[in-house]
């Protein structure tokens, strides 16, 4: 991956610490940066570096060890010194906070709740739950006791910073989270009033369990997602780019694949081979052969459930799919006597859409889920006409440094070293791998962008994504020829690697028919589903036993057909019908651009 600067903007920072708030608005502090209001800054000279110290204070520490989190939380970006009788404090400054381009701060929590749609009230809530454990892990969870710091960026919740938790004595609490939820009631949306009192009185209770609020909140998000249309379209393909004879990147699904997907093209993979020669296309395209098998199966198996299964575990099945494709590539490589850097292995970033199947008072919906797995440096990013939220956090040094707690972020990134990978598939043990899963909910018109380093390097992404939003979305250019586009415009300026994307399409508009998300869900229908609600009783959650089984089969299938897809890379000769079967790819010169494209009707 190359890294190079970004195009100098407007650098918004927020002044963390209460004694921020001594500055008044107007104030230039240490000749640099200029008070908006006393904890917004404008940094004037964004062209220089911050201050920074090393070793990281105590009080930054919290933002290091939570930036895998930056979706939601902010990032340190620098210090600032500022002198109080005598005294100099150091003030934290962040970046990545909620603040639009203007600079100004994006709604509050409180003041957008009132207007808000019950499904984003609920999936605000939600977001905040989930927050629960990593916040209380790094001792800040008051973080979420000041309604003030928390802000909404459209479905999203945000925190302007992080809080830290006072004695033992004041310990947060589920009880007190719930007090000042209660006063956000009254402008409940009426749909979900009732369901939300019910849970904010068992948050009070002695006993109360943060897996079963969330579980409860989850189902509000969910059925009421699942009143939404949902139009989804797929596309995807590949370059070699210019200074590469063959191409060591993967991607699912191509066109002779998309014909035969069982799942409608709700799943897309890419893989970027590494270890060169040979070595890094096999890798790649071994890892997206498996991860597609064992995905399918999963993604039936969440479609005929009778239960709504719980985020926490899809999450950790999806962690054992990735986990049995890295050891049957690290099996390989021992069977090879590949070493050190002559082992291969690959890259990853892979997105599902499952479509649980929710009854509406219309019909069968979808659960409107997304979940992304990700490996190494390859990305996700989501883009609508108004921003582009890039979904993953790329496995190399630079951001190993901030994780540890030794740097900042734009500081590790000018080490020689930064883009060095610390995992991808096939280079370790899966008990050594950690995968990052998360789960989105495609609930605004938006595009999710899968793409190897060869479209993100150079901040290309960063720099043309708005060329293709609107066109895309308002259906002025077909999917497939946005793909044909981009790998044109990396082709031109990334050239140096191979390129690959993957562009899903969700539209959930008014414009995208009920009808058509409709007839999607009846064909996928299987059973009636029992009703779930907020009170729900059963804290054991009864589908566990179906997942935990679903992860045995899921291994067991897992080395099965590695042990084919060995044989069919390495003994082609032994099987070859069945060899033509599994890779029916024909041959790509490295310059022709592969694509694929589906909508659903």
């Amino acid at each position: 991956m190359t890294t190079t600067a970004p195009p100098l903007i407007s650098r918004y920072l927020w002044a963390a610490e209460r004694q921020a708030n001594w500055t008044p608005s107007g104030k230039l502090v240490e000749d640099r940066y200029q008070a908006i209001s006393p904890q917004l800054w404008l940094d004037t000279k964004p062209q220089e570096p911050p201050q920074v110290i090393f070793p990281l204070p105590l009080q930054a520490l919290a933002y290091a060890h939570l930036d895998r989190y930056k979706l939601h939380l902010p990032q340190l970006y620098g210090f600032c010194s500022i002198d109080r009788s005598g005294e100099t404090i150091e003030i934290p400054l962040l970046d990545n906070v909620p603040i639009d381009s203007e600079g100004k701060l994006l709604p509050s929590l409180i003041d957008a709740w009132s207007t808000a749609t019950p499904l984003n009230q609920a999936y605000w809530l939600w977001q905040a739950i989930d927050l629960w454990a990593p916040l209380a892990g790094t001792g800040v969870l008051s973080s979420l006791m000041v309604m003030d710091n928390l802000r909404v960026d459209g479905w999203c919740l945000r925190l302007c910073e992080l809080i830290p938790d006072l004695t033992s004595g004041n310990k947060v609490t589920l009880a007190k989270i719930a007090s000042f939820w209660l006063e956000m009631l009254p402008g409940a949306a009426p749909e979900i009033a009732d369901r939300l009192d019910n849970i904010f009185l068992k948050m009070q209770a002695e006993k109360a369990s943060l897996r079963d609020v969330s579980r409860a909140l989850n189902n509000i998000v969910l059925e009421q997602a699942a009143q939404l249309p949902l139009r989804w379209q797929i596309a995807g393909g590949t370059d070699a780019g210019v200074a590469h004879k063959h191409n060591e990147d993967s991607y699912y699904p191509t066109p002779l694949e998309l014909a035969h997907d069982t799942t409608g093209g709700k799943i897309a993979i890419i893989c970027d081979g590494i270890a060169g020669h040979d070595g890094g296309e096999v890798a790649s395209q071994l890892a997206v052969k498996l991860l597609k098998i064992q995905t399918q199966t999963l993604f039936e198996d969440l479609i005929s459930s009778q239960e709504l299964v719980a985020p926490a575990q899809i999450c950790k099945a999806i962690a054992a799919i990735v986990r049995v494709v890295n050891n049957t590539i690290t099996v390989q490589n021992q069977s090879q006597g590949r070493s050190n850097t002559q082992r291969m292995g690959t890259t990853m970033v892979m997105a599902i859409q499952v479509n649980q199947q929710i009854e509406t008072r219309t019909g069968v919906g979808n659960s409107h889920e997304i979940y992304i797995a990700h490996v190494g440096d390859s990305r996700a990013y989501w883009i609508t006409p108004q921003q582009c939220k890039l979904l993953t956090i790329d496995d190399d040094i630079a951001t190993r440094e901030v994780k540890q707690g030794r740097d900042v972020y734009w500081h590790s990134a000018s080490r020689p070293d930064a883009t060095a990978l610390t995992q991808a598939l096939g280079m370790k043990s899966g008990e050594m791998m950690q995968p990052t899963i998360q789960r989105f909910m495609a609930i605004e018109d938006g595009i999710l962008l899968l793409c190897s380093d060869g479209l993100s390097d150079r901040h290309l992404v960063e720099s043309s994504w708005q060329d293709y939003a609107e066109p895309i979305l308002n259906s002025d250019i077909p999917l497939s020829e946005a793909v044909q586009s981009w790998l044109a415009l990396a082709h031109d300026r990334n050239g140096d690697d191979n390129i690959s994307l993957v562009l899903m399409s969700c539209q959930v508009s008014p414009t995208a028919s009920n009808s058509n998300s409709q007839l999607i869900a009846t064909r996928s229908f299987q059973g009636d589903r029992k009703d779930k609600s907020a009170s729900d009783p059963d804290p054991k959650f009864k589908l566990s036993r179906v997942i935990n089984l679903f992860l045995v089969l899921t291994t067991t299938i897992g080395f099965l057909a590695a042990a084919a897809i060995f044989i069919a890379f390495f003994h082609p000769e032994w099987v070859e019908n069945w060899r033509k079967q599994l890779f029916p790819v024909g041959v790509v010169t490295p310059t022709e651009h592969r694509s694929s494209q589906i909508e659903l009707k």
